[in-house]
């Protein structure tokens, strides 16, 4: 009985370790009310850290891009704030600490996950969900 739940467990610690960290936005989105303010923060946190992220990625090859990629990710993570404060009533020291957070967080994923996909196909985005994250919120952001 020991083997078994030994040897489930390693299974189940393998594929969660091959699995990509964050589910594609494209997925989160269909099961999710987009009307819903917790939706919006959360995306608008996700975009963030995916403009984060890809101001790294070409900050040594464009670094006008990269300034303009990370003031969207800037401008994304104000408005999770404004909306945080309006929608969890909650004081804006708070919300802006708990959206650093979050985007910390998904952008150590995105990392994480572009990292990976280097070494499978020497892309950061292409051929991952990262590329199909970076289309909707360049949507997002082609709308204001």
């Amino acid at each position: 009985m020991k083997k078994i739940i030994f040897l489930t467990t390693y299974l189940l610690l393998i594929s969660l370790a091959e699995a990509d960290t964050n589910i594609p936005l494209k997925d989160y989105l269909e099961k999710k009310d987009i009307e819903d303010g917790k939706t919006q923060i959360y995306l608008l946190n996700r975009c963030s850290a995916i403009y984060a992220y890809a101001s790294g990625i070409i900050l040594k090859t464009d670094a006008i891009s990269s300034k303009n990629f990370i003031e969207i990710s800037n401008n994304l993570l104000f408005k999770s704030v404004e909306l945080t404060v309006i929608e969890e009533e909650e004081k804006l020291e708070k919300a802006q600490k708990k959206a650093e957070e979050n985007r910390k967080l998904l952008f150590n994923n995105y990392i994480a996950d572009g990292k990976k996909n280097w070494e499978e196909n020497k892309s950061h985005f292409k051929g991952s969900y990262i590329s199909g994250d970076m289309a909707i919120c360049s949507k997002l952001i082609e709308d204001k």
